[in-house]
């Protein structure tokens, strides 16, 4: 039996699958239930290059950690009856997959659960899934997720 289970949530149809599957295990294990979402202020220097040229930084790093605490709050209500915690972590220029390994290690989890996306191409094969890069590091069991 699981007592202390995490899962990591976006805003996607596979994390949504994710949850539920997490809300399912926890309550047949009594499990405490940590719901995670990860800011990643790497995807700005990606993606957001004209707002980080004309000083936009900080304002859509706040943009981002209100997205997150949103999507928390969507979460907790999703879960309602489950002893369960939200928690927001900013990834600090490092890799997601990393912030949740340490984050699970930090609070004793021994599951962790995370949507698997179907993508391709070629930042999947050099970098790899943030799933599939957490399945590798992390000392807790990883439960990878698709859509169904």
């Amino acid at each position: 039996m699981y007592k202390n289970i995490l899962v990591a949530i976006d805003d996607s149809e596979t994390s949504r699958c994710a949850l539920a599957e997490a809300k399912h295990i926890a309550k047949t294990s009594q499990a405490k239930l940590y719901i995670c979402h990860v800011v990643d202020e790497v995807l700005l220097n990606m993606h957001g290059h004209a707002m980080l040229d004309m000083g936009g930084a900080d304002s859509a790093v706040a943009n981002l950690r209100r997205a997150g605490e949103t999507l928390l709050a969507n979460a907790m209500q999703d879960v309602a009856g489950i002893n369960a915690e939200p928690i927001l972590i900013e990834a600090m220029k490092r890799r997601v997959s990393e912030t949740l390994a340490e984050k699970a290690k930090e609070l004793n989890v021994d599951l962790i659960v995370i949507g698997r996306h179907s993508q391709r191409g070629l930042a999947t094969l050099i970098l790899g899934s943030v799933a599939e890069q957490l399945a590798k590091i992390a000392e807790a069991s990883v439960l990878l997720v698709r859509k169904h």
